[in-house]
């Protein structure tokens, strides 16, 4: 070989080991998602002695993705039990007569057991499926209860296309409209408002990510379409704080909110006064006469319906267990 030839050898070898050097690596391939998740949030609170109080909160998300599909199962829980106020109760056999002082008696200390006081259940199944990136279809169906709200049972039937606006690791936001079938049984029977209609549902999911610290906000709203006036919205924000891989703390403010809350019966109570015009207790001329305030006695005259608050808030702060 010849010396110009093996120079132009060296000079082919020397570019191509170049080449390769300056070609930068290819970028690494990302894992595939998990194809099953589950997030635990729970809280307990317990007190006994001087009070009792058991109070329970408990939520599970679980779901199971595909490449162009997801379906997730949603099951939450809040019941809060407390007793009400110690009293003595006095014993029974002792009379008097109406406008004399009471006569010495015995009474027994009585201490209430806690009860129901908040109870919250919220069951839900949802799948998702993608027609493009940015457009997907959906279907679920609920269940929940609301006794603070006066919602024994209720049945939502949903749905609709999303819009996925963004979606990357510290940015995601995602919004929903559909149709939906509720029937409902409240507590008190309404004559202005249906047990069973179709309404419109919008939604959205917002979850921003700085570091170890998470925004999220999710909002429903369904309307009537027989009736705009009977609307109601959810909304929940949080703020979780990653502890360890498996381990957050979360804290999360509940918006509830019925433009038509449902009916409550509650008691028509008169404070009365007992009034005795000859001032001999028995003769038979005694009245009562109802009072605003003050002294006297109150005595259930009757019952009316009237409707609850339209804005329920519940305030959480759970430990949030996720794999």
């Amino acid at each position: 070989m010849s010396i110009r030839a093996a120079l132009a050898c060296a000079f082919i070898t020397c570019g191509s080991v170049v080449a390769q050097e300056s070609t930068p690596p290819a970028p690494p391939t990302p894992p595939p998602p998990k194809q099953w998740a589950n997030e635990t949030e729970l809280s307990v609170v317990f007190t006994t002695g001087n009070s009792q109080t058991n109070t329970v909160g408990f939520k599970d998300t679980v779901t199971r993705r595909w490449d162009n599909a997801s379906l997730r199962f949603k099951f939450e829980a809040l019941r809060a039990d407390t007793s009400d106020d110690w009293f003595e109760q006095v014993d029974s056999g002792f009379t008097w007569l109406p406008g004399e002082t009471p006569p010495p008696v015995t009474s027994t200390l009585i201490k209430p057991k806690a009860e129901p006081d908040v109870e919250n259940y919220f069951v839900e199944g949802r799948y998702d499926r993608t027609i493009r990136k940015e457009l997907n279809w959906h279907v679920g169906l609920s269940w929940d209860r609301n006794m603070d709200a006066g919602i024994l049972s209720r049945y939502i039937v949903f749905g609709g296309l999303g819009n996925l606006w963004w979606d990357r690791d510290d940015l995601k936001f995602h919004t929903s409209y559909g149709l939906a079938w509720t029937d409902r049984k409240e507590e008190s029977p309404d004559p202005e408002k249906e047990e069973q209609f179709a309404g419109v549902r919008l939604g959205w999911t917002f979850k921003k990510k700085w570091a170890t610290t998470t925004y999220s906000n999710d909002w429903t709203a369904i309307v009537s379409i027989a009736d705009p006036n009977d609307w109601s919205s959810d909304m929940t924000n949080a703020v979780s704080v990653t502890m360890s891989k498996r381990l957050s703390l979360r804290v999360s403010l509940i918006w509830l909110y019925n433009n038509e809350p449902a009916l409550e019966d509650v008691d028509v109570v008169a404070r009365v006064v007992l009034i005795d015009p000859d001032g001999v207790p028995g003769s038979g001329d005694e009245f009562f006469e109802t009072v605003t305030d003050g002294g006297g006695y109150e005595v259930v005259v009757g019952e009316k319906g009237v409707r609850r608050e339209k804005l329920d808030q519940i305030f959480k702060t759970t430990l949030v267990v996720s794999f």
